[in-house]
């Protein structure tokens, strides 16, 4: 007797209301039933694409035997778009269609039959190979055509004897048998694959080329290269794709005997085509000519579409930019936004001062963009006489161009334009400060010292943040003094910068006020001293971090057990050891972590008796130190 529910469904099916048999071809998928995947398959035809695509979701979630089995008779509905929903569900069945694609495999219809082959072909199962080698004697071209695709996607050996028959003596499927010969990579097939390479039929010239590439074998390279010398100019490029494919799988310079002439033609037709793989290898090889075919076709790259190309082109460009320095700064004068980028990027990497002027050219263009790399372009080439036209940048609307503008501007060190420099620390950006203070840092000299000296007493406390960096990075012997006064500084941040810039300049007297500064009342501030600390005094610095296991901060301690299990000082393990005991969970597994890095095996009785904490992380951090101190021991 039926299920009730199932009988109800299947009448919903044949509703007048959509979402009736949308609910229907969802709520079905519950049912094993062969006559619930029968009623799917059915709703593959519904005039409605949302039940259409419901019923397929369904039935790929089903699977099944059965559900393939009543599914390959649409592949020969007229409707293309219900062929191709009931070929997507048997690719997505996957193994559980091959049976039922193998048996329409003999199915009258020559449709069906096709249809069958290629999706077998993309299932990829070994189980197909059979069926699909006794497709290959189909009355119909299009089913030998697919079966033979179909067998060089699966990859199986055993159909190459069978796809060389069909090779030599096919009239419609030679093309698709070679192609498969290629994929499979037989060395059996080479014999009659090379001897192919001179046919007159250039379909079949043209598929025994590109089979002997794609199966990367060097026994097909002198062949190959007679192509090259020759052919016809189609047969050349596809002989020259092939040789590529070759030498990228062999690594070794196969193309070197090649006369010059004729492989820097080649190499400029791979350019023209359409196989990224080969138009990468050709652009590498072109990285060691030079002259202005090379720079011309190098730059024509720039304006591919795919970044791979347009990066291998900029590599290939950086060897040339010197030999071809004119070609290079005519194309400067191209207005496309991309194109331009990427040539200024190639002139960066020269630091060539040829480029200056044809790069100040564009400090006016339209785009932010190419406006910032001008300004870091210029930086690069490091040209005193570009100064003023960095100082325009310095002042554009856009401020990663001025940020762009004042890094350069450090970068060529003049000391004339630090006024400029001090200026920009006031600039409503955030970066664009910065980068005024690293290219004050670069410049150097006493009057940036004491410009950043006065700035520790600003008005803005991210002025003075500033200056207690820059101070650090300057890192001469007079910034000490003002660095360990700043130490007492009303603003924790610029505290904070103190100790990290006089740790940075690893000066000694700075120790005793820092350790001082482990009383701090603000935690960021106590635990860049703890960080300093280690820094200027090394091991000797744990007995003075041992105060910061008490800290009233959860997150100082938790720092300072860090620290001490990562300098391994064992004058702190008995300390930490009792804190396995904490009450805060964090606390317990940084314990038993530096407990592990400090080997301590007179740990081993308290971290045992923690095993059982109830915190299952603290449980596993204690389980993973326990372990990994008893494998030291």
């Amino acid at each position: 007797m039926q299920n009730p529910h199932l009988q109800s469904l299947l009448e919903k099916l044949v509703s007048e209301d959509t979402y009736d048999r949308e609910q229907a071809c969802l709520q079905l998928r519950d049912f094993d039933q062969d006559e619930a995947k029968a009623a799917l398959v059915v709703c593959l035809e519904d005039p409605d694409m949302g039940v259409r695509e419901l019923a397929a979701e369904s039935l790929i979630a089903m699977k099944g035997k059965n559900t393939a089995g009543f599914l390959t008779y649409l592949l020969s509905n007229d409707d293309i778009s219900v062929r191709n929903l009931a070929a997507e569900v048997l690719f997505k069945i996957g193994e559980d269609s091959v049976d039922a694609l193998m048996e329409s495999l003999k199915d009258p219809d020559k449709d069906i039959r096709k249809f069958s082959a290629d999706i077998l072909g993309q299932i990829g199962s070994n189980r197909a190979v059979e069926g699909l080698i006794r497709a290959l004697d189909d009355k119909s071209a299009n089913v030998e055509c697919s079966a033979a695709e179909a067998l060089g996607m699966i990859g199986d050996r055993r159909a190459v004897p069978e796809l060389i028959r069909i090779f030599e003596n096919s009239e419609t499927a030679q093309a698709q048998a070679a192609e498969a010969l290629g994929k499979i990579g037989d060395k059996a097939a080479v014999e009659v694959l090379v001897k192919n390479v001179y046919h007159e039929d250039c379909v079949v010239r043209f598929a025994a080329l590109e089979a002997l590439g794609n199966m990367e074998t060097a026994e097909a390279v002198p062949y190959l290269k007679d192509m090259l010398r020759n052919a016809d100019e189609s047969t050349k490029s596809i002989a020259f794709n092939s040789l590529i494919k070759i030498a990228n799988a062999a690594g070794q310079p196969i193309l070197e005997e090649l006369p010059s002439s004729l492989l820097k033609e080649c190499l400029f037709k791979t350019l023209s085509g359409d196989d990224k793989q080969s138009k990468l290898f050709a652009l590498k090889e072109l990285s060691n000519w030079d002259g202005a075919t090379v720079v011309d076709k190098l730059l024509e790259s720039l304006k591919s579409d795919d970044d791979d190309i347009r990066n291998k082109a900029k590599d290939a460009l950086k060897a040339n930019i010197v030999t071809a320095s004119d070609r290079i700064s005519a194309a400067l004068k191209n207005n496309d936004r991309n194109f331009l980028l990427d040539v200024l990027e190639t002139i960066s990497y020269s630091n060539n001062s040829r480029f200056a002027h044809d790069v100040e050219d564009l400090a006016t263009y339209p785009d932010p963009e190419v406006r910032e790399e001008v300004a870091r372009t210029l930086g690069r080439i490091g040209d005193h006489q570009t100064v003023p036209t960095l100082i325009k940048l310095a002042s554009d609307e856009v401020g990663h161009v001025r940020s762009a503008a004042l890094k350069s501007l450090g970068w060529i060190g003049n000391i004339q334009e630090v006024e400029q420099l001090i200026k920009a620390l006031d600039d409503p950006y955030m970066d664009v400060q910065e980068a005024a203070m690293g290219a004050m840092v670069l410049i150097g000299g006493e009057q940036v010292i004491e410009q950043f000296k006065a700035d520790l007493h600003h008005s803005n406390t991210h002025r003075q943040k500033l200056a207690a960096m820059a101070l650090g990075w300057i890192g001469e012997d007079e910034v000490v003094e003002p660095l360990i006064s700043a130490l007492n500084h009303p603003e924790w941040e610029v505290r904070r910068s103190a100790v990290e810039s006089l740790a940075r300049i690893a000066n000694l007297e700075a120790v005793e006020p820092i350790r001082f500064t482990l009383n701090d009342e603000e935690p960021q501030v106590r635990k860049a001293a703890a960080d300093a600390l280690v820094i200027l005094e090394g091991s000797s610095a744990g007995d003075s971090l041992l105060t910061l296991l008490d800290d009233r901060d959860v997150w100082v301690r938790f720092h300072a057990i860090n620290v001490l299990g990562k300098m391994r000082a064992s004058s702190a393990s008995e300390r930490i050891t009792a804190l396995l005991n904490d009450e805060n969970d964090i606390i317990r597994v940084a314990s038993a972590k530096a407990l592990a890095s400090l080997k301590e095996k007179r740990a081993l009785a308290s971290l045992k008796a923690a095993m059982t904490d109830d915190n299952p992380d603290v449980a596993n951090a204690v389980s993973e130190a326990v372990e990994q101190i008893e494998r030291s021991a």
